[in-house]
């Protein structure tokens, strides 16, 4: 790529990520409360937890972990609401045909909304562990990479509901229900182990949900399972990969 393009397309990115800046700070009202009401449930849940929990294993590292993921989750529709506002304002045919390319569009809403997912999980992971003794240390890079690359898949799957969504209604469906179901599903809510305390085909379908990747891929990095955690990230990644490519698609329509 030559340097004068190289320059144009950094400049169209960077003025593509600013005005998502503007309309986030602007309007930080969901992803407050999003992180707010992760703490109350991580405070209130824990014992529940701590009951539930494998013996010998406390129960805050599955309690940390599946309200992050499922509060991640739910605010798939912020990532959605920013492509879908375009068509709400009227602007999207013109940011289409304009000399952006679908990856500036891409890069210029995903970068500040990965931002806003890692300072979410990251204000849980450091009250979960100063409350309630959550091992992060004994996760060293690997809690830091793993937030990242789910902050990513989170952005790019809301990213593509936000594409293809032509209403309000259609995004808030397809978002809501989608990350309850997950929620539910991976064992966020509940830990899956103690099969008498959700339905037992819950524990078969659950490595079927996106959630239950992540959810294990964060106990995984605390507890040390290099295996474990080699798999999800895997796995998350190529979920990542494919619900851009999903959107860049969708953008060239």
């Amino acid at each position: 790529m030559r340097p004068d393009l190289t320059w144009t397309t950094s400049r169209r990115t960077w003025a593509m990520t600013r005005h998502t800046l503007v309309l986030l700070v602007r309007d930080p009202g969901t992803p407050v409360a999003y992180t707010v009401m992760s703490l109350v449930l991580l405070s209130v849940l824990h014992p529940v937890y701590d009951r539930l929990a494998t013996p010998g294993t406390p129960g805050i590292v599955q309690a940390a972990p599946g309200i992050a993921v499922m509060f991640t989750l739910l605010a798939l529709d912020v990532a959605g609401q920013l492509l879908l506002s375009e068509r709400t304002w009227h602007t999207w045919d013109r940011l289409r045909s304009g000399p952006a390319s679908p990856t500036t569009i891409l890069a210029g809403k995903a970068a500040p909304l990965i931002a806003l997912f890692l300072i979410q999980q990251a204000v849980l992971f450091l009250f979960a562990t100063a409350a309630f003794g959550f091992p992060l240390a004994a996760g060293t890079w690997r809690v830091p990479l793993l937030a990242l690359l789910w902050a990513a898949c989170v952005t790019s799957c809301g990213l593509a509901l936000g594409v293809h969504a032509r209403t309000q209604g259609q995004l808030a469906a397809a978002s809501d229900i989608g990350a309850l179901t997950i929620a539910c599903l991976s064992g966020c809510l509940v830990p899956l182990t103690p099969l008498t305390v959700l339905p037992h085909w819950v524990s078969t379908v659950a490595p079927a949900t996106l959630g239950y990747w992540a959810l294990h891929g964060f106990q995984s990095a605390v507890t040390g399972d290099t295996q474990a955690y080699a798999h999800s990230t895997a796995v998350i990644a190529a979920v990542t990969a494919a619900a851009l490519l999903i959107s860049a698609r969708g953008i060239r329509r």
